[in-house]
């Protein structure tokens, strides 16, 4: 528990010194969550958006994309050496 409390407030150091607002979460490996945060309803906004994020990646990863890449011809230069050779 003491490293837990440690590790916590190294963590929240350094977030507060950058960040106004804050939400930090633990999940331990007997699949426990730990949470903590320095204002409530800012800590509830940042997990729906977390979550909203975490939804919007898997729908990515879930679509099937196709990409049909259109190939350019390759124009020659507005100028060729040959031609400032004979100026």
């Amino acid at each position: 528990m003491q490293a837990t409390e440690e590790g916590y407030e190294k963590a929240k150091a350094i977030l507060g010194e950058f960040f106004p607002n804050f939400a930090i979460v633990v999940q331990y490996e007997d699949g426990s969550v730990w949470h903590e945060a320095n204002n409530s309803l800012i800590e509830k906004a940042l997990y729906i958006e977390a979550l909203d994020m975490i939804r919007e990646e898997k729908r990515a990863e879930d679509t099937d994309v196709e990409i049909d890449w259109e190939e350019e011809e390759d124009e020659p230069p507005p100028w060729t050496p040959e031609e400032d050779e004979e100026e």
